[in-house]
């Protein structure tokens, strides 16, 4: 394996930051990947085909290359919408001969990924399952010594590190995957449960309820997989807090020292008296095919060498149920990764470099990076043969900053080249100041990782050089707060766009040096990825 070797003297821009990288051409394509005739660019959706034939007529504009014989690499997609009218699920209690239908939006929301018109569960027993939990490296299981089989299984949001901050408890306050919801899921599957309620809580879900309610409204977007989704849950959901505490008071427990307990590796799953679970969820189905859109600059010397440049060009598009303003425009969640990827495009296309560079707009990273990880599954090119890899996903109009910060700070090798980029301008790196919020794992480039491709995920810092840092936390405190996943994440051309400029012009710069040399980057030793990186390439 090709070792990292740190030679100063090749890097490129050597006496500081090219010119190179327009602020107004980031403005524009925002502007347009936003605006409301593109309809919040939901994959499948008229606006979703617009997006995909901007970027590509801007790739033929630039003279790029196709992967294969088209800009358009194939995801297959399934479609379903939970007719709400038609569909419930409620919480019976059998001691009070009760059953309590809970209000879809307000107090849950739930949906199936199996692909049936049909999806229905009776008399499902609830059980607490702490975290939700089977993770041998750190010793721990929620699901030991009980069969879930058939059951509903309640279970709280992110990781035990997260509640104690404790540094040896998992990664600490810094979320693992099996904080993320995604994982949840899959291991309920696992255990064979029928139904998963995940408690919503807003510090460790790293958002409001707000956005799980935005999120999964309308149609749900999932891979059109060979079994049609057979092997998931029949449904799975969230609860709010409140909706939570009642059921566990029904079920005559304490809540609050339940989460106590779950901190526990030796916390043992605690059936939840008199409550079962009904559901029957009618849905509408529907296939589509949606894209990736690719293009390449082929390199001169190492063609089959890539440098890999990535964003996603998808977001939740229209709510037609929703009164007033409907269409989630996205313009800071995505239109501006997708547009710094444009203009990167754009900055390259004119020079030659000695190997490939690959960039790569995702579809359907809103409902659950589905673009990104069929390409990791069905790749069009070696992932080997992929050197490094650099994502954009989310660029706060934050101005000029001090710093940049790294999502997944302590990863690969990457980070050392950004570090001597950005000592010859006097920033900084800041480590990711969320670890909590799991934001490593909930963005395309994990796909890739996954696959062992070293990746970068990188934002544009939060030091702002106009007011420091609170200034900065405010801005992204507002988006959080909002504007993430609302309707009111519009493009504004007051947008100070001016270190998202600055953060292309340092990417063009690292991609420069590794495309113009025989340099590896590596993961760190201890990272979860190395040794996936290092059998790609025996």
């Amino acid at each position: 394996m090709k070792k990292l070797i740190i030679i100063s003297g090749l890097l490129i821009c050597m006496n500081g930051l090219s010119e190179e990288i327009i602020e107004s051409n980031i403005h524009r394509h925002v502007d347009v990947l936003a605006s409301d005739e593109f309809e919040g660019r939901a994959p499948g959706s008229e606006g979703g085909e617009k997006t995909k034939k901007y970027l590509k007529n801007e790739f033929k504009r630039l003279g790029l290359s196709p992967i294969q014989n088209n800009f358009y690499l194939e995801v297959p997609l399934s479609k379903m919408t939970v007719n709400l009218n038609e569909s419930f699920l409620s919480i019976s209690n059998i001691e009070r001969a009760n059953s309590q239908p809970l209000k879809a939006g307000s107090e849950a929301v739930y949906w199936t990924k199996r692909v049936n018109e049909e999806v229905s569960i009776r008399s499902s027993e609830l059980v607490f399952v702490g975290y939700g939990i089977v993770a041998p490296e750190f010793g721990w299981n929620d699901y030991k010594n009980i069969d879930v089989t058939g059951k509903t299984v309640v279970m709280l949001i992110n990781d035990p590190g997260f509640a104690t901050e404790d540094p040896n408890l998992f990664n600490g306050r810094a979320m693992t995957y099996y904080g993320r919801w995604t994982y949840k899921y899959e291991e309920a599957a696992r255990q064979g449960a029928d139904a998963v309620l995940i408690i919503h809580e807003t510090a460790p879900a790293a958002y409001p309820w707000q956005v799980v309610e935005s999120s999964w409204a309308g149609k749900q977007i999932d891979l059109k997989r060979e079994d049609m989704g057979q092997s998931r849950v029949k449904v799975e959901g969230w609860v709010t807090s409140d909706v939570a505490e009642d059921l566990f008071s029904q079920a005559k427990l304490n809540l609050e020292q339940l989460k106590q307990d779950a901190l526990s590796a030796e916390f043992q799953a605690v059936e939840m008296p008199s409550l079962t679970l009904d559901a029957t969820l009618k849905n509408t189905i529907e296939y589509s095919m949606s894209h990736n859109v690719a293009a390449v600059k082929r390199g001169t010397k190492q063609p089959d060498e890539y440098i890999l440049m990535m964003a996603h060009w998808d977001h939740l598009g229209m709510n037609d149920d929703q009164s007033g303003d409907n269409i989630y425009n996205g313009a800071v969640d995505n239109a501006t990764g997708t547009a710094g990827l444009l203009e990167l495009a754009n900055y390259f296309s004119s020079i030659e470099s000695e190997r490939s560079l690959l960039f790569l707009a995702v579809t359907a990273e809103e409902s659950g990076l589905l673009g990104s990880q069929y390409f990791a599954e069905y790749p069009p090119i070696d992932l080997s043969n992929v050197v490094a890899g650099y994502n954009f996903d989310a660029v706060l109009p934050m101005g000029k900053t001090k710093d940049m910060i790294v999502v997944g700070y302590g990863a690969s090798q990457l980070e050392d080249i950004l570090k001597k980029e950005l000592n010859k301008i006097d920033k900084y790196i800041t480590p990711d100041p969320e670890p909590e919020k799991g934001f490593f794992y909930r963005s395309d480039h994990i796909s890739l990782a996954k696959k062992g491709v070293p990746m970068l995920y990188a934002d544009g810092g939060i030091d702002k050089v106009d007011g420091g840092r609170a200034a900065g936390k405010a801005i992204a405190d507002k988006y959080t707060t909002i504007d993430y996943h609302q309707p009111s994440d519009e493009y504004d051309s007051t947008w100070d766009l001016s270190g998202f400029t600055e953060q292309l012009t340092i990417t063009v710069n690292m991609v420069n040096y590794l495309a113009n040399t025989n340099v590896w980057p590596e993961w760190y030793e201890g990272n979860e990825f190395k040794s996936i990186r290092e059998e790609s390439k025996k």
